[in-house]
C-alpha cells in the first residue's frame, strides 16, 4: 500500500504541474480587433482569463473640425474623440453573445469659438461685441467613467481565426462640464460679468444633461492569434 500511495502522489503533483505549466487553451489564445463606433476608430487586445471570461482593452481616436456662419457669427467646432477602455467579457450561454462590463478612460472633448458682430445673450444678460470680444467654450467629461453593455462576438475562441464583433453599451459620463471663457473684451475681468458667464456654464451644463449617458454602438472585425 505504501507504493501505491506514493505512486498516487506522484501522479497528482505531476498532473498539477502539468496543468500550472500548461493552462487551458483560452487562455493562451489572444485576438486583435479593429472597430468602427460612436467614440471614433478604435483597436482591442482581448485575452482569455477563464473559461467564458475574457478581458480586453482598446483605444479609440476621431477628430472632426467645422466653421459654421450663422446670422453672422461664426462658429469654429473642434471636436475630439480620445478614450481608453478596460473592459471584462462574460459569455454566458459559451458562445458569442456576451455581457459587459468596466471602465473608461474619457479624455473626449468639444472645443468651440463663437465671434459675433452684434450682441451675445450670455446668464440672463445681453453684451456686446466689445464687451465680449471672443467667446471661447470647452466641453468635456470627468476622467473615468463605468461602462455596461452586451455584445457579439469571442475573440478568444472559436472555430474560426476571423470573427465578426458588435458591442451595444452605454458610459456612465456624468453632467458634463463647461468652461466658458470672454477674451479681448471690455468686461472679460468684470465681476458681475464673470458672474454671468457662471450662470451660462450652468445652463449650457444643463442643456447637455442628457450626455451623462453616452451611447456606445460599435461593429468590428477581430483577428485570434
Amino acid at each position: 500500500f505504501k507504493l501505491n500511495h506514493k505512486q498516487a502522489l506522484a501522479a497528482a503533483v505531476i498532473s498539477l504541474s502539468a496543468f500550472v505549466i500548461t493552462p487551458p487553451a483560452i487562455a493562451e489564445n489572444f485576438g486583435l480587433s479593429l472597430k468602427a463606433s460612436t467614440l471614433g476608430a478604435g483597436i482591442e487586445l482581448s485575452a482569455g482569463l477563464a473559461e467564458n471570461l475574457n478581458v480586453r482593452v482598446g483605444a479609440n481616436y476621431f477628430k472632426f473640425a467645422k466653421t459654421l456662419e450663422e446670422d453672422g457669427t461664426n462658429y469654429d467646432f473642434d471636436l475630439k474623440l480620445n478614450s481608453f477602455t478596460a473592459l471584462v467579457d462574460w459569455h454566458v450561454f459559451s458562445g458569442g453573445f456576451r455581457i459587459t462590463g468596466g471602465g473608461v478612460l474619457d479624455k473626449n472633448s468639444l472645443e468651440g469659438v463663437a465671434q459675433v458682430s452684434d450682441f451675445y445673450d450670455i446668464g440672463n444678460q445681453t453684451f456686446s461685441q466689445a464687451e465680449v470680444g471672443t467667446l471661447n467654450g470647452l466641453i468635456n467629461f470627468r476622467n473615468i467613467s463605468p461602462y455596461v453593455g452586451i455584445g457579439w462576438g469571442n475573440m478568444v475562441s472559436g472555430d474560426s481565426n476571423w470573427v465578426f464583433t458588435a458591442d451595444l453599451g452605454v458610459i456612465f459620463t456624468g453632467t458634463p462640464r463647461v468652461d466658458l471663457n470672454s477674451v479681448g473684451g471690455t468686461l472679460s475681468n468684470n465681476a458681475v460679468f464673470l458672474a454671468e458667464i457662471a450662470r451660462e456654464e450652468q445652463n449650457v451644463a444643463n442643456d447637455l444633461d442628457f450626455f451623462k449617458f453616452y451611447p456606445v454602438v460599435s461593429i468590428g472585425m477581430s483577428y485570434r492569434f
